[in-house]
């Protein structure tokens, strides 16, 4: 086997050097163009995030006002709701005293039926006397009186009703006028008031006496009782 001939190159000190620096502007251009490869990427997903959270702003913007519209008209629905409660309680308890006026009213229209149909008595009388306690005064009461006559009169009689507590007290008698009203009857006269008790008094009795100057007409004496249901 033959060896090879030696073969002498004249020496190149910068090859390497060059081949070297080749190398690195070579991996620069790479690694450039990688980044920016890479930062237009980072951009474009800036901008994408960028859009998306100008929409979720927008969506949010809209989501608030609808909301704000919601709260307004559930306030404007409970608002209707009380105001429809309170109107009904208000006509339920119109009602009542509509349906407790038309009884009396009807009691009243008995008397005349009565006395025109000569079924009562002729005599001028106290007919009634009902009591109802002052929901917001517990000492204050009202009164309803009712007074009737059946004669056959082409005048009122005129007066004055007498309206006289009579009070428990140690053994003794003890009575106070309370209120005074003008009589004017021709064959029914109701009368109304507010009787108010002073500080420990205790009533028994009330007595209602009509009078024609110093003539007592005719007069009745009525237990202490308090109704719960309306006079009027």
């Amino acid at each position: 086997m033959l060896d090879r001939p030696y073969v002498i190159h004249p020496r190149r000190p910068y090859r390497c050097l060059l081949l070297v620096l080749l190398g690195i502007a070579l991996t620069a251009v790479v690694i450039i163009a990688w980044g920016q490869q890479w930062q237009q990427k980072q951009l474009e997903k800036l901008s994408g995030l960028q859009s998306q959270h100008q929409q979720m702003l927008a969506e949010n913007q809209r989501l608030t006002e609808e909301n704000r519209l919601l709260q307004e008209q559930l306030l404007g629905i409970n608002q209707m709701q009380a105001l429809q409660e309170a109107t009904d309680s208000q006509l339920q308890t119109e009602l009542e005293l509509l349906q407790n006026r038309v009884i009396e009213l009807n009691k009243e229209l008995l008397f005349y039926q009565n006395i025109t149909q000569g079924d009562a008595s002729s005599e001028l009388q106290v007919r009634e006397l009902h009591l109802r306690q002052v929901v917001d005064d517990p000492s204050s009461y009202l009164y309803r009186i009712v007074l009737t006559q059946g004669k056959r009169i082409t005048k009122s009689i005129k007066g004055d009703v007498l309206i006289t507590l009579n009070l428990e007290g140690n053994g003794e008698a003890q009575s106070r006028l309370v209120e005074t009203q003008a009589l004017n009857i021709r064959h029914v006269q109701v009368l109304e008031g507010t009787l108010k008790l002073a500080e420990n008094e205790q009533p028994d009795s009330i007595r209602v006496m009509l009078r024609q100057s110093d003539k007592t007409l005719t007069e009745r004496t009525f237990k202490w009782e308090v109704t719960t249901s309306p006079a009027s």
